[in-house]
């Protein structure tokens, strides 16, 4: 798979998971189109897994990602409190924790 034909396929993921993650949490963001350290152009996963990646000052943001990890969308740092309720609304929804590290872009 060429570049583009990558990119367009992970936006295309990514934008279901950015739309799922926002039904449950205002706002979320975008985070990664194609998997990180894949040697060719790879798209990330359809899968849909969450975690939560821990901020400053006992915050969290809920990330959604695919099965090796690769974030496909990202809230906003809430608190560990809201990160718990927002866990338990992903999970009521079917959807399974990565307890693996997140690759995000930064």
């Amino acid at each position: 798979m060429n570049y583009f034909e990558a990119v367009q396929v992970g936006r295309t993921r990514v934008n279901i998971a950015v739309e799922f993650l926002q039904s449950i949490t205002r706002p979320c963001h975008p985070t990664l189109f194609l998997k990180m350290g894949v040697p060719e152009w790879t798209p990330v996963g359809e899968e849909m897994l969450y975690a939560l990646v821990p901020g400053k000052n006992s915050t969290v943001a809920v990330v959604i990602c695919d099965n090796d990890g690769n974030s496909k969308a990202m809230s906003d740092f809430v608190s560990a409190l809201d990160g718990v309720r927002i866990s338990g609304a992903l999970a009521a929804k079917g959807i399974q924790r990565f307890d693996g590290e997140v690759n995000l872009p930064v």
